[in-house]
């Protein structure tokens, strides 16, 4: 069974790359990403073993520090190679234990999972300075690579399912929430233990004892307690990480129990408003519509409220980080990072509506219209969170310069929005189906994601720029620097129009193709 699902796993991604050039193209860019990082890190990491346990022992939070990231980013970044949903196999006789097991070993074989697991491999060999630590460390390479997938699959099912309804959307509000804070805590609470960055005195061992009592370090412990001795330690953080494997394998074999034996389509029940107040605000006029429609749509579908929060919490790192070092640079990038990840929701918008477009395209909806109303609607879910961030960074004394900052977030967030519009017209992405795990991806999903992912970072950057030198050349001019936020306005105002307007033609043009691309973008 479990060399079945790998088969199949396996058929599923080579289907999508033959239809596809895109999704080929962006699968190796992936590829060649994870061959650059194993490539850079890993003999960094192996070189380790000819330094002292002191140095050694950095591969323990270093280690944690990324199967931590790793569950935070399955809850960040939604749909990261997650090409079979156990959803589909309910229509077939099979107990949970074994699809879990075939889906385990399907997850394994992905690019990001055969990164980490090189990059285990180079944390045994870091320990060859220490033979008696070797074993130990071959034994955490596979406990810590089980407990970064199997967390990630675990806490991934169990929230998509508290997420289905309502009341669950806020539970998962603040799960998303404090698990994107984590990464921030434990970077703070590890640099506790060390000494400096000299590599004659710098000494990880302080830090190394106290991931090593986190569920995530647990596993990544047993060859710093063998290489120092203390023998009790590595019982009981083997004890502690087979543990940890067991409990997440039952969570995760209970989901899959419930997806298996629960109705492929859901019933209705949930009252929905007549809706009154956002038209009253917006009109009634057909960009108005789109607007009000799509407004709802990010406090209703799960999907969105899952980005949404995503989206929200981003800056949380930078502000934190800038009030416990004092560096205003790092709030003000967290509030630009804030609007350019709020402007480019919009990137694959039209996904999540899917075949239900169709009612744009049968009423004539013109094209400038559909990006327009979008374009509304996130202005009005996000421009409140991105000014109210900035604020409070002004208000904590962690920007220090106002007017500077406030014409890069202003200019960053409209010409992200208005790169969205455009590009989101031309590759509307994939989607988790609607009223399906808000975690899933499409087959070749993330491989196209990929691409779209490439095209968001640099874009916006290549965008600002004019902007952010204007800001540098009128540094310590008040009044410069007031022209500069007024031009930086417009011009991100004019890349918002100019995004409207391509994507607007590239609609009008295409509807019934891209109405059929829809078709497939949620599966």
């Amino acid at each position: 069974m479990t060399a079945l699902v790998v088969r199949l796993r396996f058929r599923m991604w080579w289907t999508a790359m033959s239809r596809s050039s895109l999704h080929l193209a962006s699968s190796v860019l992936g590829a060649l990403g994870a061959l650059g990082t194993v490539l850079i890190l890993g003999p960094g990491i192996a070189l380790l073993a000819a330094r002292p346990v002191e140095l050694t022992s950095l591969t323990v939070p270093l280690f944690a520090f990324a199967t931590l990231m790793w569950v935070v980013l399955s809850l960040v970044a939604a749909g990261v190679d997650n090409v079979l949903d156990p959803a589909r196999f309910a229509v077939l006789p099979l107990p949970a234990p074994r699809l879990a097991r075939g889906l385990l070993a399907a997850a394994c074989t992905g690019i990001p999972a055969v990164m980490l697991a090189l990059l285990a491999l180079a944390q045994v060999v870091a320990w060859a300075g220490h033979p008696v630590a070797v074993p130990a460390a071959a034994v955490a390479a596979v406990l810590g690579t089980l407990t970064a997938v199997l967390g990630s699959r675990a806490v991934t099912s169990g929230l998509a399912r508290v997420m289905t309804s309502r009341g669950g959307r806020v539970v998962g509000a603040a799960v998303v929430s404090l698990a994107t804070l984590l990464p921030l805590v434990l970077n703070l609470v590890l640099t506790t233990g060390s000494v400096g960055l000299d590599p004659a005195t710098f000494d990880a061992r302080g830090s190394a004892r106290i991931a090593s009592w986190t569920p995530v370090g647990w596993a990544w412990a047993l060859p710093f307690d063998v290489a120092t001795g203390d023998w009790g330690a590595a019982v009981a953080h083997l004890l502690l990480a087979v543990g940890l494997l067991a409990v997440l394998w039952r969570g995760w074999v209970a989901q899959l129990e419930k997806v298996l034996t629960s109705p492929m389509t859901s019933g209705g029940g949930q009252r929905i408003g007549a809706g009154r107040l956002l038209p009253a605000v917006l009109g009634h006029s057909p960009v108005a519509s789109v607007a009000a429609r799509r407004i709802r749509a990010w406090y209703r579908d799960s999907r969105l409220v899952a980005i949404a929060l995503r989206t929200a919490v981003l800056p949380v790192f930078f502000v934190a980080q800038a009030m416990f070092t004092g560096t205003s640079e790092l709030a003000g990038v967290g509030v630009v990072t804030l609007g350019i990840f709020a402007g480019l929701t919009l990137m694959n918008d039209l996904a999540f509506d899917g075949p239900a477009w169709w009612l744009h395209v049968a009423t004539g909806l013109r094209g400038w219209e559909d990006r327009a109303g979008r374009a509304l609607a996130s202005t009005v879910v996000f421009g409140p969170v991105v000014l109210l961030t900035f604020v409070v960074a002004v208000a904590l004394g962690v920007i220090t310069a106002p007017v500077p900052w406030l014409a890069v977030v202003l200019a960053a967030f409209f010409a992200s929005l208005g790169l969205a519009v455009g590009v989101g017209a031309y590759l509307p992405g994939t989607a988790p189906r609607t009223g399906g795990n808000p975690f899933a991806a499409t087959s070749g999903g993330a491989a196209q994601g990929c691409l779209t992912a490439l095209v968001s970072f640099v874009g916006p950057v290549v965008l600002v720029l004019p902007v952010v030198v204007g800001v540098a050349v009128t540094s310590g001019r008040p009044v410069g620097q007031l022209v500069v936020l007024a031009l930086g306005t417009g011009y991100g105002l004019t890349l918002l129009l100019a995004g409207i307007v391509v994507g607007g033609r590239r609609l009008d043009r295409r509807a019934p193709e891209m109405l059929g691309q829809l078709a497939q973008a949620q599966m």
